[in-house]
């Protein structure tokens, strides 16, 4: 049996995003392929001097394991350094102190005949064991890693570089990532597209179902519930949501109820906008993440005003709960929500944004999910690919 040792960065109390796609790519790879597949997590920390500093919080549990909806993923801690901070920072160089952990967690794929990371960070782990060890080594590339830091950060972007040059082979969640890639950053890397899919617990519930959770969240069944998910940030461009309630509420004629789900930076800033509008919106804050599901089965429309994304793992859950989605153009978001539903930015964005949005609350306009888009499509496709370098 083959051994194959699957890598990432994340948070033990925020399992969300990209840790909730490793975990999928894990279980469903495993449901179709005689792989030994070990998963293993880094979690950065911070020391109290870099709490104070950083704003951050205690992390006091610190287990060497945890379940994952049944996957097994060994944790490395590792506490930031302000020796990292200041080679970064001051000197543009890498953070040694970081490195030299990674690189010892690359020979601790000894072992495995195969290793796949997801991101940056973890892929210099990877790239270092496929080096050391002469193994396949294999990179994810989820969003931020390509469309962000490396144009913020000359070092960054010049080991991001690197590390897909040296990849085996890379994985982009979108075609429009890849592409990203290509323009701003490099080309002549080998690279294959494996898109994100929805959990199994993002589903239509029946209408039965569906009309208890609406009870529960106090939803009127005459009314359309129209909501923003996500992270109250710049990049969410979460300031345009009073505009878009606004104009939506203006134009669509019936009864609506505005959900904001989610909590960030902005979240205040964006209550404020709402409330000198007039718009009256129902903000959640954080919800744990086995809510989510039960929330998407009763909203009728996702909104999406990002400035970027790779392709969001939110807009594929809602239209796998039965909610239709109107999104930005940008990147990854036309692949899973169909280009007439993906509204370039711009001028007069929000016109043309709510325009759509009235489109689909009112038309019965049918938004289906490609078929590619799915756990089990992109398991297939990473077994076929891993069979070229196991055989």
């Amino acid at each position: 049996m083959k051994q194959i040792a699957v890598l990432f960065e994340g948070d033990i109390n925020r399992r969300l995003g990209v840790f909730n796609a490793v975990i999928n790519r894990v279980k469903h790879l495993q449901q179709i392929a005689d792989y030994k597949i070990d998963v293993y997590m880094l979690q950065v920390y911070d020391g109290w001097l870099m709490r104070r500093v950083r704003h951050t919080k205690r992390v006091a549990f610190r287990p060497d394991e945890i379940d994952a909806d049944g996957v097994k993923v060994h944790v490395t801690w590792f506490r930031r350094r302000w020796s990292d901070a200041i080679l970064h920072r001051l000197f543009h160089k890498p953070p040694r102190a970081l490195m030299r952990r990674l690189h010892r967690l690359g020979w601790e794929m000894r072992g495995h005949d195969l290793v796949s990371a997801h991101d940056r960070i973890m892929g210099h782990a990877a790239v270092f064991a496929g080096e050391k060890l002469h193994i396949p080594c294999f990179i994810t590339w989820h969003g931020a890693s390509i469309y962000t830091d490396p144009p913020r950060d000359p070092m960054i972007k010049e080991m991001t570089i690197k590390l897909l040059h040296k990849a085996t082979c890379n994985f982009f969640v979108s075609q429009g990532l890849l592409d990203k890639a290509h323009a701003e950053l490099t080309d002549g890397f080998p690279a294959e597209i494996l898109l994100n899919g929805a959990s199994e617990q993002f589903q239509r519930y029946s209408d039965e179902k569906r009309t208890h959770m609406r009870e529960k969240y106090g939803v009127n069944n005459g009314k359309k519930v129209v909501a923003f998910v996500g992270r109250f940030e710049p990049v969410k461009n979460v300031t345009l949501l009073p505009d878009i309630y606004q104009k939506i509420e203006e134009r669509y004629g019936k009864e609506l109820e505005f959900w904001a789900i989610g909590d960030g930076i902005q979240l205040e800033e964006t209550k404020r906008l709402m409330a000198a509008k007039g718009v009256k919106c129902h903000f959640t804050g954080k919800v744990p993440p086995v809510e989510i599901p039960d929330l998407l089965n009763c909203v009728d429309l996702l909104v999406l005003p990002s400035s970027l994304e790779g392709l969001p793992l939110v807009v594929i859950e809602a239209l796998s709960c039965g909610a239709h989605v109107v999104a930005t153009n940008v990147i990854g978001t036309a692949e899973a929500v169909g280009r007439e539903n993906a509204i370039d930015l711009g001028d007069n964005f929000v016109d043309r944004f709510t325009a759509r949005a009235v489109e689909l609350l009112s038309d019965g306009i049918d938004q289906q999910l490609p078929p590619e888009v799915s756990w089990t499509a992109t398991a297939t496709k990473e077994n076929e690919i891993y069979h070229k370098y196991l055989d």
